[in-house]
This record gives structure tokens, sequence and C-alpha cells, in this order.
């Protein structure tokens, strides 16, 4: 027993000794000169140690140096582009005494960074970034004149195992657009580091911008390519908690996939990205170059559902139970078809279109718009100096196509805008009443819209919109009316015959419908619209208000087919009468009603016209000759003065 008291006493003893001569021998103010004239020959700028270089010898050898800064270069105002509150490092013993530095664990403590970009671009790391490649040209160094080689006593790294920063703050100070970005209680944790090696690295941190303020964190493996100019991140996950002016409400985002950065080309690369937030979520490629002065976004992108009202209220500056009631499976559609709050509520604000420079593909397998719901769409998406455009929109809905395009101009206010689309072959009568509301028309519809106009809020669009817009139905009906049935039932009125059954079905069976309409100062008119059927053919006329929706159409129709009255005697009387049928109210509620008084008036000409023709036949036959003649001359004169 004494014998290993002995030994543990020796050992403690020779481990005081030790660290006695570490301390007594090793010059750290020599160590802290050499860090100065290391960094101002590789790097040209200036180090300052304010704090002290000390030991420390538990859990590990090491040293904790003290406040530390590394100015900005002559070029950029004066600062620090790097300080730290403490430095520490583990370090092994033996090849710092040979002027070689192998640093086993990195800890900074309260560490500050503030990168200033000027207007040109340049930032206040370029310097630093250009190190790698200075030391790969310049070569092993200069040998003196007899090729003798120079004894080397420079400092000399060779490895630092990892970095712990702790409770640091970053600045990023941007001079082409005047914004200063901070972050603070930046957490950072490098297993080690090892350019050329994936490692594991996690971060966290806070944000703090005009528009945003977000708590962050990430974790992934980092690859840093031994010449410093550009690094990876396989399997990153991100995950933030956002508000502010540009984020309503609170937004979660999480966010995973594979990135790479060119430090030097200040581009970024995303690729297997899958992104949530809010109600979207998309996965694709992603690809961003933020060194001009407008970042370049390129992407290709897919989500599984694409819901613009539900996105539009999520991001609208008003949010609360009005939204979420809104957005409620249980409203009827008519009551839902209303333009989103963000365009109804007023003119958005569109000066993000001038700071953004976008171009990509985005796929959707479903999509919501209007009540309206479509699958399989694609479009490509363009956004420059405060232009923005959807173009090659294809999509399937109700069981037809679309395609099209649409473009905004937001560089005038208020914005204008343009829409040129077609829809071929939908279910006419699923399309409108999801989309407005009506359900007076089924069949299989195809529709060309081409209209522009200017402004953005509800009001704007109805009362700026111009253009054209060509429809066509095959094999439908107009609901709630039945043409065929009002016909007979003013037929009996005119003839004082009994008023037939008034229960047969609501509802007219056509053929074919088509109209050319003409948009504009509010309203939507058409001098063209046809209705054939077998029994009708109907020519009309009219409009309808984008403002109050009010209808003011004519339809003028004749009877083709063989139309039976109450005792199921053919009305033939009346297939050379034009029927006036006049539609008001609104296009959600029409009201049909047969103009009976011209009805009348119609019957009455054509009975006076046959009766005169039967008189005139009878006197031809009785009196001929000159006399005859005569009475004809003046008959239809007489009839004239009769109201026949």
């Amino acid at each position: 027993m004494k014998k290993w008291l002995y030994g543990l006493a020796a050992l403690v003893l020779l481990l005081l000794l030790g660290v006695f001569a570490l301390t007594r021998f090793v010059d750290t103010d020599r160590v802290k000169r050499l860090l100065v004239e290391q960094t101002r020959e590789k790097t040209g700028r200036t180090l300052v140690i304010d704090g002290e270089l000390s030991w420390r010898f538990f859990p590990s050898v090491g040293f904790t140096l003290g406040k530390t800064s590394l100015l900005n270069p002559p070029e950029f105002e004066q600062g620090a582009t790097l300080s730290v509150g403490e430095v520490s490092l583990d370090v092994a013993l033996k090849p710092l005494l040979n002027n070689r530095l192998e640093i086993g664990q990195a800890v900074l403590n309260n560490a500050r960074l503030h990168l200033i970009t000027h207007k040109d671009g340049s930032t206040n790391l370029d310097d630093l970034r250009n190190l790698g490649q200075a030391d790969t040209d310049s070569g092993a160094g200069p040998e003196p004149a007899g090729g003798e080689p120079t004894a080397q006593r420079e400092l000399q790294f060779v490895s630092l195992a990892g970095v712990t920063v702790t409770d640091a703050e970053v600045l990023l100070q941007d001079e082409r657009t005047d914004t200063l970005t901070r972050l603070n209680r930046v957490n950072l944790q490098l297993d080690r580091f090892a350019p050329g090696e994936e490692v594991p690295v996690s971060f966290s941190g806070n944000l703090f911008s005009d528009d945003v303020q977000a708590s962050m964190d990430a974790s992934g493996q980092l690859w840093l390519a031994p010449e410093f100019d550009h690094l990876r991140f396989d399997n990153l996950e991100f995950n933030a908690g956002a508000t502010g002016r540009a984020v309503p409400g609170n937004k979660a985002l999480k966010l995973s996939g594979d990135l790479a950065y060119n430090i030097a080309g200040k581009q970024a690369s995303f690729s297997n990205v899958n992104m949530a937030v809010g109600s979207l979520m998309l996965d694709g490629e992603l690809n961003v170059k933020h060194g001009p002065e407008i970042p370049e976004i390129r992407f290709t992108l897919h989500t599984p559902l694409l819901d613009l009202e539900q996105l539009s209220q999520e991001w609208s500056s008003e949010q609360g139970a009005s939204g979420a009631a809104a957005t409620s499976g249980d409203e009827p559609s008519a009551k839902r078809a209303k333009l989103p709050p963000s365009v109804a509520a007023g003119e958005p604000d569109l000066s993000i279109l001038n700071k953004l420079d976008v171009k990509g593909s985005l796929s959707a397998d479903k999509l919501k718009v209007q009540g309206m719901e479509m699958e399989g769409l694609t479009l490509e998406v363009w956004v420059h100096e405060g232009q923005a455009s959807a173009s090659d929109i294809n999509a399937r809905l109700y069981d037809g196509v679309l395609n099209g395009e649409v473009s905004l101009n937001a560089n005038r206010a208020p914005a204008s805008f343009m829409l040129n689309t077609s829809l071929q072959n939908v279910d006419g009568f699923r399309l409108l009443n999801n989309a407005a509301g009506i359900d007076s028309l089924e069949g299989r519809a195809s529709v060309a819209v081409n209209v522009a106009g200017r402004g953005l809020s509800e009001q704007a669009i109805k009362k700026s919109l111009t253009g054209t817009s060509r429809v066509e139905f095959a094999d439908g009906a107009l609901r709630g009316v039945n043409i065929a049935a009002m016909i007979r039932r003013g037929y009996a009125q005119v003839k004082g015959l009994p008023l037939p059954d008034d229960n047969e079905p609501q509802k007219t069976d056509f053929s074919a419908l088509t109209a050319d309409f003409d948009i504009g100062k509010g309203s939507i008119s058409t001098q063209n619209l046809r209705l054939a059927s077998p029994l009708l053919r109907v020519r009309g006329e009219g409009e309808t208000s984008l403002l109050d929706e009010s209808l003011n159409v004519l339809l003028n129709t004749s009877i083709v087919g063989s139309l039976k009255g109450q005792d199921g005697e053919s009305l033939d009387e009346l297939k050379n009468i034009t029927v006036p049928l006049r539609i008001s109210g609104s296009y959600k509620e029409p009201r049909y009603t047969l103009d009976m008084q011209q009805v009348f008036d119609l019957y009455l000409k054509e009975k006076a016209g046959k009766e005169a023709e039967r008189v005139k036949r009878k006197l031809n036959e009785k009196l001929g000759g000159e006399l005859g003649d005569k009475l004809n001359e003046k008959l239809p004169g007489l009839l004239d003065k009769l109201g026949l």
C-alpha cells in the first residue's frame, strides 16, 4: 500500500514540475507577438490582443486568449471585422515548442463578426477568402542564394480538432440596399475543422432585420474545400419561427436538403429541397446568386397542393377569426367565391418585385383558386425589374384542360395586368358554380378570355377590366327556366284557353349555345348570343354589370319544332312568330319573363294578315277585274286604319 502511495505522490510531483516548467519556460508574450506578426504577414491586417494569454491544465492542456480583434482592411471603415471576448484552445504542447500549432478544440465566447458589403459588391472578407489561393500559388517560399534553405521559425498552423462558438453576434451591413441585418445569440458546434472531409455541424441563433424577426436552428454535415472557395451542407435540417412586417402572424419554416455554396461566386445551390411553411409544402431545386445588387433566384419546384386563397389569408396582414371562417368547408361554394382578402381589401404593396430577379418552373398536383380546383398544374414564373409573369400555364380541371398566361407590371401605380387563357371541354356547371356561384347553366364548355386592366383591388379590377371573351356550350341546358313551357302558357293566355299545369321541370335543353362578349366600363355585353335546340332557335343580346352583378338580356325565341299545347294540338300558329324572353335579376339569381304584350300583338298581326289574305282571295274570286284591283289597292290602308 505504501509503495502505491509513494508512486502516486511521485506522479503528482512530476506533473507539478511539468506545469511549473511550462509556465516558466514557454514565453506567452512571444506567442502573442507571433500571432500578431503572422496575421500581418499573411493578411496585411492588424490583430489586436488586449487580453492575457493564460495556461490551463484541466481537463486538458491548453490556453485562453483574452479579448482579441481582427481589424478591417484599410479601404473599409475603422473597426473590427471579427472580435472575440475570449478564445479558449486545447493545444498539443510538444509541436508548439517546435513552432507548430496543433489545436484540439477552439472555443469562442462572445464573438462578433461585422460583414460589410460596399456598393461595388466588395466585402471586408474578400482578402481572407483569397488567402488559400494565394498560399497555393506562392509555393514553398523563397530560398536564399546558394541553395541553402533558411531555418523556418514561423508558427505554423497544422490542425484544428473542432470549433465551439457561444453567444456570438453577426452584423450584415449592405450599402447597396442600405440595410442592416443582425444575428445574435449565435451558437455553433463544429466537431472538427478538416477541409476536404465531411464533419457534423450545428447552429442556432436569432435574426433581426427591418422586415423579419426569427429564431433559427440548423444541423448537417459540413464539407469545406481545401482551397476555402466553396463548401457544402449535406443532410441540412433547418427550422425557423418568424414574424415581422414581411411575415404576418407567426410562421414556422421547416427546410431540409443539400446546400452547396460557392463563396467566391456568392451562389447557393439547394438540391433535394423539402420545405414547409404554413399550408405550403415544396420540393425540388433552388439556386440563389446574391452577389449582384438584385439577387438572382432560379428554381424548379413542386407542391402537392397550392391553395391560393388559403395562402392569401395566411400572408394577409389581417388574420383572425374572420379569416378562419372564410375557409370553412361547410359554406356554400357561392358564398366562398370571392377575391382573396389581400386583393379585395385594396392595392397590395408590390415594391418587392423591383428587388427580385426570379425565373423558374412550378408544378402542383392540385391548385385551388377562386373556388376552382385544378390538377396537374405546370407554369413558368418570371420576375424582373418590377414585372412578373406566369406563362405556359397548363392544368386539368372539371374533365377539361386549361392553357394560358398572365402578366403583371408594377412599375406604375396602380399595377396593370393581362390575362389570356382558354378552357377546353370542361364541365361548365361545376366550373361556373365553383368559380362564381352560378348554377343556371350546364354543358360541355369551351371558353377563351383575353382581358387587361389596372389595379388589383376588387373594385379596380371590375372597373378597369377590358377585353373579349368567347363562350361555347354543347349538349347543355338552361336551369331555372323552361322556355317551351313559358311559350305554351303565353299562347294559352293569348287564345283565352285554360293555362296548362306548371309542373314541368324548369329546364331548357339545348344542343349548342355560343356568344362573343365585349368587356369594358364595368360590364360584359354580347350582341350575338345563339342557342339551338330541336324545338327552339334563340338569338339574344344584353349585358351584365360587374359592379352590381345585374342582368339585362333579351332572348328572341323562334319555334322550329313541333310544340304541343295542352290538348296535344300542335301550336303551328307560333312557328313564324319570334317570342321575346327577358332575363333580369342577377347572374346568381336570374329572373325570366315572357313579354306577353308583344306575343299578343304579334299574334293579332299574324291573324290580321291571314284574314286580309283570305278577304283578298274572296274579292278576287267574286269581283274580279278592275274593281277587284282597286279594292286590293285600298284594302291594306283600310286594315291599317282599323289597327289590323
